[in-house]
């Protein structure tokens, strides 16, 4: 699927359902200068460009140097958010936080080192592009932290999944014509599109804007180090794969760079 139909097909799906879900709890949308600054900034930001950049660039860089970029991500929101928010004691970057995001990160580089990993010419371009997707999607994740009663979860996700449904359908409809009028839509696609429209879009993107208005940032940024972690246990669990020595320490290091992080 082309990366940029791709997201907009999956984001003004999940952003429908949210309006839907706005409809059912007689919500209203907000609309004020501060909260159209929060719409426009996630979803031009994090999601337009930032999915945008991540979906074209794992046509060429490998996920274990995707996965490891994307481990800088809680490292550079809590930098931000550290002169961003500087009266909240919660977000500052003390040693104990820097302690923690060094040890999930050694944790997130040899669970990736594992895997094939190319630094090549040809992946160059992508992986300059990936760091500047992680930056472009750590501003407004800290904009939001820092005015998120304005505008809640819901909300939050109904405007900006629609945004950017839309101007990425608009971009693909210019630039992927040819690679989308040639799209076949086979059992398998439609049901990992309607997978990551309901799981990877409504489930998981609600419930991490209801997290921005209970943790800190660095606590909820923290996820992107997980995945690999999933993609193992799930390997182990279903496909019986073996767990290797790299993988073992690498998910030690990970958990107990939690344990910092979200202990009181």
């Amino acid at each position: 699927m082309p990366p940029m139909y791709g997201v907009g097909i999956r984001f003004f799906f999940s952003g429908l359902l949210f309006f839907l879900i706005l409809l059912l709890r007689k919500e209203s949308i907000p609309i004020n200068k501060q909260s159209i600054k929060l719409y426009l900034s996630f979803a031009l930001l994090n999601f337009s460009l930032s999915y945008g950049i991540t979906y074209w660039a794992t046509q060429y860089v490998y996920s274990s140097i995707s996965a490891i970029i994307w481990g800088l991500f809680p490292a550079v929101t809590s930098l931000i958010a550290h002169f961003m928010i500087p009266n909240d004691p919660n977000e500052r970057l003390t040693q104990n936080k820097l302690l923690a995001l060094g040890i999930g990160f050694i944790g997130l580089t040899i669970i990736s080192s594992n895997q094939t990993i190319d630094f090549s010419s040809n992946s160059s371009i992508g992986i300059l592009l990936l760091i500047c997707a992680v930056v472009a999607a750590a501003y407004p994740s800290v904009l939001y932290k820092k005015h998120s009663q304005e505008v809640n979860h819901y909300q939050m996700n109904a405007v900006c999944q629609l945004i950017t449904g839309v101007v990425m359908l608009s971009l693909s409809y210019f630039i992927e014509t040819e690679e989308t009028m040639q799209l076949v839509w086979t059992n398998e696609l439609i049901l990992s599109t309607i997978y990551l429209i309901v799981l990877g879009g409504v489930v998981s993107w609600g419930i991490y804007f209801w997290l921005y208005q209970h943790l800190t940032v660095t606590q909820v940024t923290y996820v992107a180090i997980f995945p690999p972690i999933v993609a193992i246990i799930m390997g182990w669990t279903f496909l019986n794969e073996v767990l290797t020595t790299k993988e073992i320490i690498g998910t030690i290091l990970i958990l107990s760079g939690s344990v910092l992080i979200y202990r009181k």
